[in-house]
């Protein structure tokens, strides 16, 4: 679309150009990474996400959570047959109430924060936000944990390292055992799949921690850092790096000097001087 291009997998996308320029794209389900070609950035965007390209500033904004249910409204959507991929849809229609659901206090995070003795998922401690949060991951599938990992992040993303970490080791630590001192056990170590998707869905969540979130894995659990360092490295980023503009200035004489002009009818002095 224009300068602006798309590679997908599996993914299903709603794209659509106004006519100033402006691009947009939305992912429903899946994931897809953006080209801005004519400067080579790329962004990740994952389900749920919409990204914008302003011809103006000529760059990708961040991506920013879209209203499905809104979306499938599109004429695009609703005047044609069932999409194949609807059950993904709606899969990803619910994790957005379920992360709606934090933010609002009505979801099994904001009961156990209750629970751990806070009044609100924002207004926790960090050790009360972290043993609520563990009360989940014990009795959650793989799938539903990394859910609940990117849900925790855009929740509470000043705790994004530790809730990965929790994460990696809450399956095999005492509830009791102080995650910080935690050393990844022989023979214990999870899938490398699991691991992508709990790092890439924290990534996605806060990626201006990335940084933070990776350092943070490795320290925990050592065993699974080739696992850790492959899902922060994937080709296309989570964290938006704008390209530097560019930037013209005008041309001071003051600052110019020109070349000295050599000819054969007059030679530089100093071949004079040897000359002589």
């Amino acid at each position: 679309m224009g300068p602006v291009t798309a590679a997908i997998t599996g993914t299903t996308i709603l794209a659509s150009v106004d006519p100033s320029g402006v691009t947009t794209f939305i992912v429903l389900e899946g994931g897809a990474c953006i080209y801005l070609d004519r400067v080579g950035q790329s962004l990740f965007v994952g389900a749920g996400q919409k990204l914008t390209f302003d011809p103006v500033a000529n760059r990708l904004e961040d991506p920013v959570n879209a209203d499905l249910n809104q979306v499938l409204t599109s004429p695009l959507i609703k005047d044609f047959r069932r999409l194949p991929s609807a059950p993904l849809i709606e899969q990803t229609i619910q994790n957005q109430h379920r992360s709606a659901g934090w933010a609002n206090g009505n979801d099994a995070l904001a009961r156990a924060v209750r629970v751990a003795g806070a009044s609100s998922v924002e207004t926790a401690t960090p050790e009360q936000f972290l043993r609520a949060l563990n009360s989940l991951f014990v009795r959650s599938t793989a799938q539903e944990i990394c859910e609940y990992v990117g849900a925790a992040v855009r929740a509470r993303p000043d705790l994004a390292p530790r809730i990965v970490v929790a994460a990696l080791t809450v399956s095999r630590v005492s509830p009791r055992t102080d995650f910080k001192d935690f050393k990844q056990p022989v023979g214990k170590e999870l899938s490398c799949e699991q691991v992508d998707c709990i790092i890439r869905a924290a990534i996605a969540a806060h990626p201006s921690a990335a940084r933070e979130i990776v350092d943070a894995a490795i320290a925990a659990a050592p065993l699974l850092r080739d696992c850790i360092v492959a899902a922060a490295a994937q080709p296309c980023p989570v964290a938006n790096a704008f390209p530097q503009p560019r930037i013209i200035t005008t041309l001071n004489p003051s600052n110019f000097v020109p070349p000295p002009v050599v000819s054969p009818e007059q030679p530089p002095s100093s071949s004079s001087s040897s000359g002589d």
